[in-house]
């Protein structure tokens, strides 16, 4: 459960920009959604600022091994104005990618994450009208894309040489080719994404069907009241109905849920219901999806890791198996540790069975990529709260700052802020550690005004010092308590098991006894 700050985390811890214009002038065809045309499951994605004033003790800790650290070009931060509400907020800014030295990079771009601006405070978004140059050396391609409008023909090529020039002085003169003097130039961005899709083999066409069902949900999605409308509508799109085209509806689902777009949501939500009944593809994929649920619920919650992998082998051999035991996989990542891979490479030293080899083999395979995922989730994570630490601490007005970062306000931005506290106090710089403490509570302010009632409750009642309180605060809020609360105390408690964290899990199965009493 995002939002939760486990006990002590409220106190305080004891330890230069591009000016873009206002608005966003390139558009982007289904920038945030846009996935790999290929025909997989959707299981997995669905269900499963002004000048500085602080001391140099004051700056965000530079982290080895962050990804956002490490970039051969990083990004600049870049003053954006929300052309719907008017919010001054910043964002990175890319004018250089090298896929060859840093390949995390790719996936973002091809699914438009690049240089796109998201509203913190309305969730406007749009795609920002900046040149960007990518390199791909695997296939001896330098390629650069200027906006046709805004720039003539002059401007255009000088943009292009200071870009070729910073990409020569910082690659290593062994990693030089002539190709990179020669540029493809592309005005247009779908072309030029379209060709950094063909080194992944998708076709132009394949882009072409995913464009066209993105806008059959959104046809869609307009017609999800009416059923009668909605059957019609359902004839004239079911070429398009398969399983890349529900991993399109969840994306979008996700999207209108980070942009604060409730009545979109509502609406793509009553159309995957709807479209889960009334289609052979929505048929299908329900069918997977309640074998998932049914593996993931035969797992206990203090199963051993052998158990485990015996319940996921058992899952493998059965009908769609390697679908249904790599989504369950996911679904219980937080067992899929070291002592999970110790458990398979036993298992693969006592059997000889080539099927249950080959799904042993796989299996590991997922849990490294699984792993893999997660350390770079938390670096970038982590990447992205010190940029937005150091917006906020060269901000002229700090809690204004914090507030147009609202989005990014999390446990680890307070991870990284109390990080800087304690590397501030080491270094004796006071005034830099009493600024950043101010910056951390206005902060914790920020973010406990955006968690929900019940989810405010349920910090406070983990903080409160004992029982007597604990008991004193479900009083006063009765009116909170209800089955969903009791069910999320329960999920609650089952994440901290899972994370072996035994105390807290006992805890919370307190409150939930307490809370369970007064219903």
């Amino acid at each position: 459960m995002s939002g939760i700050l486990l006990p002590g985390q409220e106190k305080q811890p004891s330890t230069g920009g591009i000016e873009l214009p206002k608005g966003f002038v390139r558009r982007r065809e289904e920038a945030s959604v846009t996935d790999t045309p290929a025909e997989t499951p959707s299981t997995l994605e669905a269900e499963t600022a002004p000048g500085s004033t602080a001391s140099e003790s004051a700056q965000p800790e530079r982290r080895a091994g962050a990804r956002g650290n490490n970039l051969l070009f990083p990004p600049n931060a870049a003053q954006v104005q929300c052309p719907n509400c008017g919010t001054v907020y910043v964002i990175p800014v890319f004018t250089i990618i090298d896929l060859g030295v840093n390949p995390e990079l790719g996936p973002a771009l091809l699914s438009g994450q690049v240089n796109m601006a998201i509203c913190p405070r309305c969730g406007a978004s749009g795609a920002l009208n900046a040149p960007l140059m990518v390199h791909e050396p695997a296939h001896d391609f330098l390629g650069v894309y200027v906006p046709a409008t805004g720039v003539d023909d002059a401007q255009r090529q000088r943009i292009i040489g200071d870009l070729i020039q910073t990409l020569m002085r910082k690659l290593p003169a062994e990693s030089r080719r002539g190709y990179m003097l020669q540029p493809k130039e592309y005005l247009d961005w779908n072309r030029f994404i379209e060709k950094l899709w063909e080194f992944q083999g998708v076709t132009p066409e394949m882009l072409r069907r995913q464009r066209d069902q993105v806008a059959a949900i959104q046809s869609l999605a307009r017609l999800a009241d009416d059923e009668g409308a909605l059957n019609i509508a359902l004839e004239r799109y079911k070429g398009l109905i398969d399983r890349q085209f529900f991993s399109l509806l969840d994306r979008l689902m996700m999207l209108s849920g980070s942009q604060g777009d409730s009545e979109g949501l509502r609406a793509l939500q009553t159309l995957r219901r709807a479209l889960l009944e009334k289609t052979e593809a929505g048929r299908e994929l329900k069918a997977l999806q309640d074998r998932i649920e049914e593996t993931v619920q035969r797992i206990r919650p203090n199963a051993t890791r052998e158990e485990v992998l015996n319940i996921l082998l058992d899952a493998w051999s059965q009908p769609d198996g390697e679908s249904v035991a790599a989504s369950a996989a996911l679904a219980l990542a937080p067992l899929l540790d070291y002592q999970f891979l110790l458990a398979i490479a036993e298992r693969l030293e006592r059997t000889t069975d080539p099927q249950v080899r080959e799904h042993l083999e796989k299996l590991r395979e997922l849990v490294l990529t699984v792993q893999e995922q997660q350390r770079a989730a938390q670096q970038d994570a982590a990447a992205q709260a010190q940029q937005a630490l150091q917006a906020v601490l060269e901000a002229a007005d700090v809690e204004e700052a914090l507030r147009a970062n609202a989005h990014l306000i999390d446990e680890t931005f307070l991870a990284v802020l109390a990080a800087n506290i304690q590397r501030a106090e080491q270094n004796k710089a006071t005034a830099a550690a009493q600024r950043l403490r101010k910056i951390y509570d206005a902060a914790l302010q920020i973010m406990q005004e955006q968690m929900s009632p019940e989810l405010r409750l349920i910090n406070d009642l983990l903080n409160a010092p004992d029982q007597k309180t604990q008991r004193k605060l479900l009083e006063e809020n009765r009116r909170l308590l209800s089955r969903d609360f009791i069910e999320a105390l329960k999920e609650l408690e089952q994440e901290f098991r899972e994370r072996e964290n035994r105390d807290l899990a006992d805890r919370i199965k307190s409150i939930r006894a307490q809370a369970a009493l007064m219903l």
